[in-house]
């Protein structure tokens, strides 16, 4: 049987510095082979394999750890003691991610002993050193930093590799350490939790919606932007679901709509009942809110439809009388919105959605009338839509139109967020308290690199006392929006928004009148604030701690900015990677650690986002070569520091796991001891067994059960989203918030230098899409410079990068820039063509792929491939896929959140295509 080499065979030799080079492969030209042979090129000493100490053959159970809501319950099968083959969980499917393990375990990326950088940051150079070493240097660079520059210039970065209940153990230990810079928000869903925070309280963030197998009682499911077959691949939870809700939905002669850019995995290509049952609404991307506009004009107006005694008995703000009584009279209802009687004055016409989202009138009054008539009614969004600049009145509108409807809280209904992810049942280890009171959005980690000492309220920190009203948790404009505190302007301002924004001049002058009766005392002084630098971080990271993620480079927005800064040394003085594999980010690092996957020690976790399941590791497959599992790390950190008793309180991994696995058992039923869980690899609690629906308890009792929303209902008109939208003012993001859910346009090309240039007779140089007519067709015909829209997907191959390495994965969703046949034609792009995607973030090189499953005006490639550049440092080509070279790491207004998915750029066919096609044709 083979056994692995290491990455190391080409790059982790000890090296003289040379100048750094982008274009240096992290991969290498590494190789499987002996373990000897890997011995005698670095001068490791390997683990020694006996096949002696093994049975002939053991099966054992374990699970795939990544973030993903199948976490597929697996058993491997070792043979010597090697891992041989993996097989899904005998009580529960597996999906070909999970099964493919052994691959990626086997990788010729993944790290095998602790490396130290010799080269230039992000040249790849490293040195293999001992595990003493590598801990000496980080325990003293670490009490280093802190003691020149505080803990709170140590930043432990936003990842999503630890999903077991011990797994990770970082936050843990700095905080025993003195605390450490703590970030808030997620690359996932931050524009929606946002408005859900307004819309229904904090307490609905979790679960969030309904369980998707509610959805196979209803009449109608309408999905915006979501693929449940392929982001919950794993079989036993979202993809299982979606099969019984479409076979469930067919059944009863109900219907599916699908609204997305992209005919996506969910939606079936072949020809019968299901392909009758589910059916695709192509829009243009991040127009999503106008459609739901045009759904509720119609339902308000052609149908009368709405069921306004739920509207006005436990809504806020969809009439003028449900108003608060200081707004009434204002024009500022979501009535007011629709006719065109208030906000940017404009009535929300099928005709007005489809010049905006492509979808011809009729068909927007088609669906109209089903919803108006279908009962149940489940409707949901995937985190895609909400993923954009204007994301938060996006999700915002989708969540509205399912409230309008009534069709919350009921059987076979959603509350219009995505479906539940729960958080999960298990305990995880306590990471006790942070003394450190400051927290930056997860999205602005580089600007915190950069200038960390000009970030302020304005910029999303939390945890300044000096900004806040009262609440140290909410100092930042939008935040304190949140959390119901005053103008941040303060009460009584008269500064009026610009005349060319007339959504922002309509409700600003409205809103003045009504925040001069706010009490002095609720005033915040933010702007003076940010004048006097009173309120702002004390300083600069200098530190990053990055275990088990991506998130440095590859995964973050602008990646060639997220290169650049960190590739300088004298911004961020040290980085710590921790990883199972050797990934983009981890180029960066100054040491780089060999992680464990959970598979190869002792772990228990919940098998799926609701806490159903749970599924645990034996851990008997093990350690190979010098890799040690990050519990281990802190440990031997902790030792370093004085404060072993402290991090471990006496007990080791596994009698933590032990410890917290036995207190959950006594809050649930059904779940076995820790020993039989151990042999079956899986178990399920016998209290959770109906589907969940959102919002059901309120539903049906809201006085024992009430919203935590100010008045303790659904709030479509949100005071907290007033104060924030009065903080946008003579901001750029002026308007892009607004107290009730509107449609907001997203960021232009202008954002992206990619505007169409200026004609003779031109309207704008900015100008977005091709203009529809009422029927959604455009009125004129796609020019090869014309800026198209970037729009990245989840694909069944990869969870973010993961697998993004492992060939037979991949394989699966070939990396691929997918366009539609008219844009293909206007530019002379063919299937197999080699293009370049540029805009002033980078250029990115792939085939195309030319097809009607992409909506014109529109570039579609599957997100999480691995950045992989060519020519001079200065300007790389990534010829890897990375759809980050191409994004902005600008936040969204009012989340400052990740907006990844608004995104422009221009196409070309590359010079280089008639080569490429030979070479590819007809291979050395």
């Amino acid at each position: 049987m083979k056994t692995i080499t290491n990455i190391a065979d080409q790059l982790f030799r000890k090296v003289q510095p040379v100048a750094s080079s982008l274009g240096s492969e992290a991969g290498g030209a590494a190789v499987e082979g002996a373990a000897g042979e890997a011995s005698r090129q670095t001068g490791a000493q390997t683990k020694p394999q006996t096949r002696a100490a093994f049975p002939a053959e053991t099966r054992t159970p374990a699970f795939c750890a990544i973030d993903c809501p199948g976490r597929c319950p697996l058993e491997l099968h070792l043979r010597d003691g090697e891992l041989a083959r993996v097989s899904a969980n005998k009580a529960a499917p597996a999906c070909h991610r999970g099964l493919s393990m052994r691959a990626w375990a086997n990788s010729p990326d993944r790290l095998m002993w602790p490396l130290r950088r010799v080269g230039p940051r992000g040249s790849a150079q490293f040195e293999r050193v001992t595990w003493d070493e590598a801990l000496d240097d980080i325990s003293d660079q670490l009490a280093r930093i802190r003691r020149e520059h505080g803990n709170e210039s140590i930043y432990l970065a936003y990842t999503t590799g630890q999903s077991c209940t011990t797994a990770d153990p970082f936050e843990r230990l700095m905080n025993c350490f003195g605390g450490f810079l703590d970030r808030y928000n997620n690359y996932s869903n931050p524009q929606i939790n946002a408005m859900v925070r307004s819309m229904y309280g904090p307490d609905a963030l979790y679960p969030g919606g309904s369980e998707l197998d509610a959805a196979a009682n209803a009449r109608l499911v309408l999905v915006f932007g979501a693929s449940p077959a392929e982001t919950g691949t794993g079989r036993a939870t979202w993809h299982g679901a979606w099969d019984r809700v479409v076979e469930q939905v067919g059944e009863r002669g109900g219907r599916i709509v699908m609204v997305d850019p992209r005919r996506n995995g969910s939606i079936p290509k072949r020809k019968g009942s299901d392909q009758q049952t589910v059916s695709w609404l192509p829009i243009n991307p991040g127009t999503d809110s106008a459609l739901a506009a045009a759904l509720l004009h119609e339902l308000a107006f052609t149908h009368n439809a709405l069921d306004w005694d739920f509207l006005h008995e436990r809504c806020i703000g969809f009439t003028d009388e449900t108003l608060p009584e200081r707004w009434r009279g204002m024009g500022l209802s979501v009535m007011d919105y629709l006719r065109g009687t208030g906000y940017d004055h404009v009535a929300k016409t099928p005709a007005w959605a489809a010049a905006i989202t492509g979808i011809p009138a009729n068909d927007i009054r088609e669906l109209a009338a089903q919803l108006a008539t279908a009962r149940p009614v489940f409707i949901m969004q995937g985190w895609g839509p909400q993923r954009r600049s204007n994301g938060e009145m996006t999700s915002g509108m989708i969540m509205m139109l399912a409230a309008a409807l009534g069709q919350v809280g009921l059987p076979g209904t959603n509350n219009g967020m995505n479906i539940a992810w729960g958080g999960g049942f298990l305990t995880r280890v306590s990471a006790d308290r942070n003394a450190v009171p400051f927290r930056i959005p997860a999205y602005r980690f580089l600007d915190a690199i950069e200038n960390g000492e000009a970030l302020g309220a304005r910029e999303g920190v939390r945890g300044l006392p000096e900004a806040s009203c009262g609440n140290a948790e909410d100092a930042s404009s939008a935040e304190r929006a949140q959390a119901g505190c005053g103008n941040a302007e303060g009460p009584g301002s008269t500064q009026e928004a610009p005349a060319e924004n007339d959504a922002a001049r309509g409700f600003a002058l409205a809103a003045k009148a009504s925040l001069e009766q706010t009490s002095h005392s609720n005033r915040a002084t933010y702007s003076v604030q940010h004048q006097n630098g009173a309120a702002h971080l004390p300083c600069s990271i200098k530190a990053i701690i990055c275990h088990g993620g991506n998130c440095l480079t590859n995964q973050h927005g602008d990646v060639n900015r997220a290169h650049r800064v960190l590739g300088d040394p004298s911004k961020c003085e040290f980085i710590l990677n921790v990883d199972v594999e050797f990934t983009d980010s981890a180029r960066y690092a100054d040491i780089v650690l060999p992680d464990l996957f959970r598979m190869e020690q002792e772990s228990a976790m919940d098998a799926d986002d609701w806490g159903r399941r749970i599924a645990a590791s034996t851990g008997e497959l093990g350690a190979r070569f010098e890799r040690r599992g990050a519990w281990n790390m802190c440990v031997e950190l902790a030792k370093r520091w004085g404060i072993e008793d402290a991090f471990t309180e006496g007990r080791t991994e596994g009698e933590w796991i032990r410890r917290l696995y036995e207190g959950d058992r006594e809050r649930s039923t059904g779940l076995p001891t820790f020993d039989r869980l151990l042999e079956e690899g899986l178990a399920w609690r016998a209290d959770c067994a109906e589907p969940f629906v959102a919002l059901a308890d309120w539903r049906s009792d809201p006085d024992a059960h009430p919203l935590d929303t100010p008045s303790g209902k659904i709030e479509l008109f949100s005071e907290q989203l007033a104060a924030a939208a009065e903080a946008l003012r003579g901001t750029p993001d002026e308007g892009a918030i607004t107290p009730i859910p509107t449609y907001v346009p997203e960021w232009g090309p202008a954002e992206f230098a990619v505007e169409r240039p200026a004609t003779d007779g031109a309207k704008d140089s900015s100008a977005v899409l091709p203009e529809c007519d009422q029927e959604g067709k455009p009125s004129a015909e796609t020019t090869c410079d014309q800026p198209l829209r970037v729009f990245g997907f989840h694909s069944v191959a990869r969870i973010h990068s993961s697998w993004g390495n492992v060939p037979a994965v991949s394989r699966r969703v070939p990396q691929v820039i997918s366009i539609n046949p008219a844009d293909a034609d206007a530019r002379g792009i063919a299937t197999g063509d080699l293009v370049e995607a540029s805009n002033r973030f980078g250029t990115l090189r792939l085939p195309a792929h030319v097809t009607d499953n992409v909506i014109a005006g529109t570039i579609v490639m599957p997100q999480g491939a691995w950045w992989q550049a060519e020519g001079n440092v200065a300007e790389p080509i990534d010829v890897g896929g990375c759809i980050n070279t191409l994004t902005t790491s600008r936040p969204s207004p009012l989340a400052f959140g990740n907006p990844q998915h608004t995104c422009w750029c221009h196409l070309r066919r590359h010079m280089g295509t008639e080569a490429y096609l030979s070479e590819t044709a007809h291979p050395a």
